[in-house]
């Protein structure tokens, strides 16, 4: 299977992310999986369940695995998300199940 996903380089106020936050995340989101395809830079736009219109320009990033990995997959890009505090984060999953949007929980503190 192939999963993209896009890597905001923004924080959700629009805050640019240093660039090295952002080569250090993608590093360890594709090295479990031996490989990944930079897609370039695109530009996405999505509107929160309560209105508030984001627009976002990203890293697009693919890696293929095999398909028993998608649970794997799905948490790594959560994790990415978690990162850079993102409400949501896009997957497209090729191969196994499309695409999905997935919330990303704040972490606590305890």
């Amino acid at each position: 299977m192939k999963f993209t996903t896009l890597i905001p380089t923004t924080r959700n106020d629009g805050t640019a992310f240093e660039i090295g936050i952002l080569r250090r995340l993608i590093d360890r989101l594709w090295r479990p999986f031996m490989g990944m395809t930079d897609e370039g830079w695109v530009t996405g736009h999505w509107i929160d369940d309560d209105g508030t219109e984001y627009t976002d320009r990203c890293i697009k990033i693919s890696i293929e695995c095999d398909r028993e990995r998608l649970q794997e997959a799905i948490r790594a890009v959560r994790r990415a998300g978690r990162t850079l505090e993102q409400k949501a984060m896009f997957v497209e999953i090729a191969g196994y199940d499309g695409v999905q949007i997935l919330r990303i929980e704040p972490v606590r503190d305890s």
